[in-house]
């Protein structure tokens, strides 16, 4: 992590100075080895460290992880961003990676952090479904009207809410809504 008190700067999973050389010290290599840190991740983080100086109001935040799904780039951010900042940081990722980003801030409340990924559709309910076999599946409602926004890349956004929140996730459409 971050060394130095009073730091203030983006904190990362991995050190500075390894994420901006791209090579490793030991105890960075086995957060990656360990799957802490993902190896898709190290790009993000890169191109993070590089922003930093562009972009100062990074340095007020922390970088919790990102996923990536297809062509599109997930990353979450705590610590109060506010949405002007976190939509400059979405384009410039996005630019810089050339890709899809879409950056989203952390909430442990997993409605909240749900309703955020699925900005702007509706969410008409969250509902956690246990099986006879002790699993459990994470059943989010949308809207009807929000259907077809949704639905084109529903497999994604259920791959990438059960990475995030650990759960096996379906994703259906209200009736009434």
């Amino acid at each position: 992590m971050n060394s130095g008190v009073g730091a203030i700067i983006l904190k990362y999973p991995l050190d500075r100075i390894c994420i901006k050389s791209g090579v490793y010290c030991p105890h960075c290599q086995q957060k990656i080895e360990g799957g802490v840190v993902d190896r898709s991740e190290l790009d993000v983080l890169r191109t993070l460290v590089i922003l930093e100086d562009k972009l100062k109001f990074l340095k007020k935040g922390e970088y919790v992880r990102s996923v990536q799904l297809s062509n599109d780039i997930y990353v979450f951010v705590k610590d109060g961003f506010e949405p002007a900042e976190l939509s400059t940081l979405e384009h410039e990722l996005s630019r810089e990676l050339g890709k899809r980003v879409r950056v989203v801030e952390y909430a442990p409340d997993s409605r909240r952090l749900i309703e955020q990924i699925f900005y702007p559709a509706q969410i008409a309910g969250i509902n956690r479904v246990w099986l006879p076999d002790g699993s459990e599946i994470l059943n989010i409602r949308i809207s009807r009207r929000d259907r077809k926004w949704i639905e084109p890349n529903k497999d994604q956004y259920e791959r990438l809410i059960e990475k995030i929140i650990g759960i096996k996730t379906r994703i259906t459409f209200d009736h009434y809504g």
